[in-house]
């Protein structure tokens, strides 16, 4: 956690303190007869309850693992024997060049936290922390409590409002509150419709993501993926990991309904996850599909290596030889390149790093790399 993500961190630990201090110690409390009354503990309880909700559950976002790569992780021998889908723009299991190791499903490289993060969703500087696997849970339901106990407290608050206002037309009221008490309530409600405001869009937009079973790297890449496919530039394909909007919640927030409130970790491993019936396993480790300009860079690369080899349907229409993926991947591997085809790539190309990875994430590259250096 950097400097100002601590500094952050701590100016929305105080903010929470003081709402809550001010808004049930200060405020209610006295108004509603005191802590010992029985009307006021029912009215404060729930919003304390609320308070509770929000502290543990922030702490552990900020806190918990969002997720790393088991070290040694491949994808399944099948899947990295497998071709390419390049009418889907799938090319290839995706590999992180700043880690030098391959990359799980739904995986993205955090150059923040400096490795990479299982079903990354973003880096949020509000806990200090990435939002994945590990903690999306206990960050969704902060958003939530947040938005219910901001939205009580403010109800509330407008309802000592209320009866202040009324309290002070009768000036020959001994209990007439105070102005400091007026300008307190009115700054708390200011606050909390502001927090309201800015956290409610976050909550909406993450209810949308539970719902569709993304993360919000995915919400992008699913657009850019309709956007291909409305041009015709690659297949249509559909995303692979919604599987309905209550396996999708279930897969964060846990099986039974009953405790989605309670912070249990998400289930699973980060790594394996629930998928669509009849999809290709290549879809699952080649997501997300690339632009036909990234996807034929592969082709490109693998042609001028195969030295005249790697033939395909001519113009004609006929069919010379067909040589799978794996068969060109064992022919650069077995090949050696001659002193004059070194001695074109020296001081310029060292390794040909072909960059068809996540388009938010720059030292993500894909499985296939040819490096001539090694040959």
């Amino acid at each position: 956690m950097s400097i100002p993500e601590k500094l952050i961190v701590t100016f929305v630990v105080i903010l929470i303190t003081y709402l809550q201090t001010t808004t049930s110690f200060v405020i209610l409390g006295p108004a509603l007869g005191g802590w010992t009354s029985l009307h006021a503990q029912k009215i404060l309880l729930p919003l304390n309850i609320f308070i509770i909700s929000i502290y543990y559950n922030y702490y552990l976002a900020c806190k918990t693992d969002p997720g790393h790569v088991p070290e040694g992780w491949e994808p399944p021998s099948e899947v990295l024997s497998s071709d390419p889908l390049l009418n889907l723009g799938l090319t290839g299991p995706r590999y992180c060049k700043k880690c030098e190791a391959f990359k799980p499903p739904r995986c993205h490289h955090c150059k923040q936290c400096g490795k990479c993060i299982l079903k990354m969703d973003h880096h949020c500087p509000w806990i200090g922390n990435c939002v994945g696997f590990g903690n999306y849970g206990y960050f969704v339901r902060f958003v939530f409590s947040v938005i219910i106990g901001c939205t009580y407290g403010c109800y509330l608050l407008l309802w000592r409002l209320q009866r202040i206002f009324d309290a002070r037309k009768n000036t020959w009221n001994p209990n007439t509150p105070t102005t400091t008490e007026l300008l307190l309530v009115l700054l708390n409600i200011v606050i909390l419709s502001f927090v309201i405001l800015l956290v409610g869009v976050l909550a909406v937009y993450h209810s949308y993501c539970l719902l569709k079973g993304q993360t919000t790297i995915e919400g992008s890449e699913r657009q850019k993926t309709r956007r291909l496919i409305k041009r015709r530039k690659i297949d249509f394909v559909e995303f692979p990991f919604d599987v309905g909007f209550y396996r999708n919640i279930c897969s964060v927030l846990g099986n039974n309904p009953i405790l989605w409130p309670w912070p249990f970790p998400s289930p699973g491993n980060g790594i394996d996850f629930a998928i669509r019936s009849n999809t290709d396993l290549r879809v699952v480790y080649y997501w997300p599909p690339k632009s036909p300009d990234e996807t034929n860079q592969v082709t490109e690369a693998l042609t001028e290596r195969g030295d005249h080899r790697l033939v395909r349907r001519d113009s004609e229409g006929y069919l010379v030889k067909e040589i799978t993926w794996e068969d060109r991947m064992r022919m650069l591997q077995d090949e050696q390149p001659d002193e004059q085809q070194n001695e074109q790539y020296d001081g310029h190309v060292e390794r040909l790093d072909l960059e068809l990875a996540d388009d938010d994430y720059e030292d993500d590259v894909t499985e296939y790399e040819v490096d001539f250096d090694e040959e």
